[in-house]
């Protein structure tokens, strides 16, 4: 969605892009700051935590920054900061944080993760201002790598 939009040209559909971006980074962070990030804190490093945190906050920052050059000269820029951030916290929480978190956890602590980052996506899919996302269908269990997306 990010290498879509920041090649968009102004107008309605890049604005859509950007509310659709603003949303699902919105969601995907809550569902981390809640669900994960305490066990991240508890199981693999209070420091791992916050960095995550701080990251988050660089996000938001970034995010608000797109939002309000949708119609400027330079928004490409803008995102393209924005997407080496995510990048490099996708990858952080990928290979070093969700590896350590799941070796610490026992695999129904594990599942139950997964579980719970589903249903707290799912329930937001299923409110009638996000018509482009379906309800979960699946009652398989699901873990935190394979229920995270944005």
């Amino acid at each position: 969605m990010l290498s879509t939009l920041a090649d968009s040209d102004e107008g309605p559909e890049r604005e859509n892009l950007v509310k659709e971006l603003q949303a699902a980074l919105t969601l995907h962070m809550k569902i981390e700051e809640e669900l994960v990030y305490p066990l991240v804190a508890e199981h693999v490093g209070a420091e791992d935590e916050e960095e995550a945190e701080v990251e988050h906050k660089l996000a938001r920052e970034g995010l608000e920054k797109v939002t309000t050059m949708v119609q400027q000269p330079g928004f490409g820029a803008a995102v393209e900061m924005l997407l080496a951030g995510i990048k490099h916290h996708v990858n952080e929480e990928e290979t070093e944080i969700l590896p350590e978190l799941k070796a610490a956890l026992d695999r129904k602590q594990w599942l139950t993760l997964g579980d719970a980052m589903a249903d707290a996506k799912g329930q937001t899919d299923q409110t009638p201002n996000n018509k482009s996302r379906s309800p979960r269908k699946s009652s398989k269990r699901r873990s935190p790598t394979t229920a995270r997306s944005v």
